[in-house]
């Protein structure tokens, strides 16, 4: 049994060491390549006429400020503004009083229904281009709250004919609210303000991020449109797009104010589906793209960038496996290769993952204070990323044996966000249970390990552990009111 655990949790360890060297090389480009591109030329010949599309599912918290931001959009073109909304609750009159009470927008803002939600995202924004003679496509999604000048600083990039998207990138009003927000904020900007930026400076594949950008309609249209056989379409189709040969632009330093989620499953929920989606878009492209005559370099990054939800299964067998290697590695005398790999694979998993949260803290804004705050807490933000990985691995299983599958939105608006319904079906409601059991078990678990060692003079380990079982037994607890919402009502 202990060469089996020892064995297992050898190469657990290989992989995430891996992984974390691939993080290491992401650091290297974003300290050697990250830029902002160069100002665009001028636009020759008359203003393209541009399409603003919202795609909206029971957003009634959401959307009247979504119609005040929009609706303020310059443009010295056409300008058309389509809110795509297949809600099942009272949104449509919500945007029905809006328009009432705003007759000077009723020539550009559309209000489009569908009778059948098919296709979900993909669906709705294919649908809106069949219906608009638009040469570029700006899309924002509900929480989203662009300044007035967004398609003035976006749309001329476009005066080069091989760009095929301008992303810009995401900001979080609300990521002070509480502590959740704030692990958020850390965990989005390593991929918004650092991996997006190294890999657009390195000249490698990036992904236009669902909202708060703009496409060329050519581009799309090249890469075969939106398809719903994935849940991020975003990226299925970025990534179709520049194997086509278009080139995308990002725009670090000009942002898009959004929200977070400000409840757990609601997070979880949002991860759960860009980690599916991830592994949905690898299985559908990267065999075409190894095998493609792409640059080796661009083939290599595409591998990291589309496998990257792998960690989590690494993370979750290392957290299984932990207390019962420390076990056994305390009775057979380990040596060689574990004076090895023990210490490498803590200081590049968990250094470089530190190193990363603190680049984006400081680069977001020029400040050290958040990076070095983080920095101190870092212990507790990293046994809050490995407790969420319970819920990204059940993803990689189910985004590794199915296509598509529901779109599923993020409740936002706040602390009056409706979490309910995300859980109300059987379904849904017996996955995050699921999660959060598994959860508690391994949280458990790291509690009989902490109380172990502690006993056998260990003190360092059960420190170790117990901050860990804090992670998964706090994200449990945290979860448990959107699960159980009756019971939250009855103690009330």
């Amino acid at each position: 049994m202990s060469g089996l655990v020892l064995t297992l949790y050898g190469i657990t360890l290989a992989g995430l060491i891996a992984f974390a060297f691939h993080r290491l090389k992401v650091l290297w480009m974003y300290a050697r390549h990250a830029r902002m591109p160069a100002k665009p030329a001028p636009w020759n010949g008359p203003l393209p006429r541009v399409c603003v599309q919202c795609p909206l599912y029971n957003e009634r918290l959401m959307i009247e400020g979504l119609l005040d931001s929009v609706s303020r959009l310059r443009w010295g073109g056409g300008l058309e503004i389509q809110i795509l909304d297949d809600s099942t609750d009272d949104t449509p009159q919500v945007i029905e009083r809006w328009l009432e009470r705003h007759p000077e927008a009723a020539g550009i803002v559309k209000h489009i229904r569908r009778s059948q939600r098919d296709g979900y995202k993909a669906g709705a924004l294919a649908h809106g281009m069949t219906l608009s003679d638009g040469e570029f496509f700006a899309v924002f999604d509900a929480d989203f709250r662009p300044a007035p000048d967004f398609l003035e600083q976006l749309v001329p990039y476009f005066s080069d004919p091989q760009i095929g998207v301008v992303q810009a990138r995401w900001e979080f009003s609300n990521r002070r609210a509480s502590l959740l927000t704030r692990f958020q904020g850390i965990f989005l900007d390593a991929h918004f303000v650092v991996e997006q930026a190294a890999r657009f400076g390195s000249g490698l594949f990036f992904n236009f991020n669902g909202t708060a950008g703009v496409w060329r309609r050519s581009a799309l249209e090249d890469a075969g449109s939106w398809s719903a056989d994935t849940v991020t379409e975003d990226l299925d189709a970025s990534y179709r797009a520049q194997r086509r040969g278009w080139r995308f632009i990002y725009l670090s330093e000009y942002t898009v104010p959004s929200e977070l989620p400000e409840k757990l499953t609601a997070f979880k929920s949002q991860q759960y589906r860009w980690t599916k989606g991830g592994i949905q878009v690898a299985r559908k492209q990267l065999g075409e793209i190894l095998s493609s005559d792409l640059p080796a370099r661009v083939k290599r990054e595409a591998f990291w960038h589309l496998t990257t939800g792998f960690v989590h299964p690494l993370l979750i067998t290392f957290a299984i496996l932990f207390v019962p290697y420390l076990y056994f590695a305390g009775h057979v005398k380990v040596g060689g290769v574990w004076l090895f790999l023990n210490p490498i694979s803590v200081l590049l998993t968990g250094g470089t993952t530190v190193i990363l949260y603190i680049t984006g803290q400081y680069f977001r804004q020029r400040q050290w204070r958040d990076g070095l705050l983080w920095l101190i807490s870092s212990p507790f933000l990293l046994a809050f990323g490995l407790a969420m990985s319970v819920t990204c691995c059940v993803a990689v299983i189910e985004g590794m044996l199915t296509i598509g599958g529901e779109f599923v939105r993020t409740p936002k608006g706040g602390r009056d966000a409706v979490v309910g319904g995300l859980v109300a079906r059987m379904r849904s409601r017996v996955l995050f249970t699921a999660v959060t059991a598994i959860e508690v078990s391994l949280g458990a678990s790291m509690v009989f390990g902490s109380v172990y060692f502690a006993r056998h003079g260990s003190m360092d380990i059960a420190v170790v552990l117990g901050i860990k079982a804090v992670g998964f037994l706090g994200v449990a607890v945290l979860s448990a009111p959107d699960l159980f919402p009756r019971a939250r009502t009855a103690a009330a």
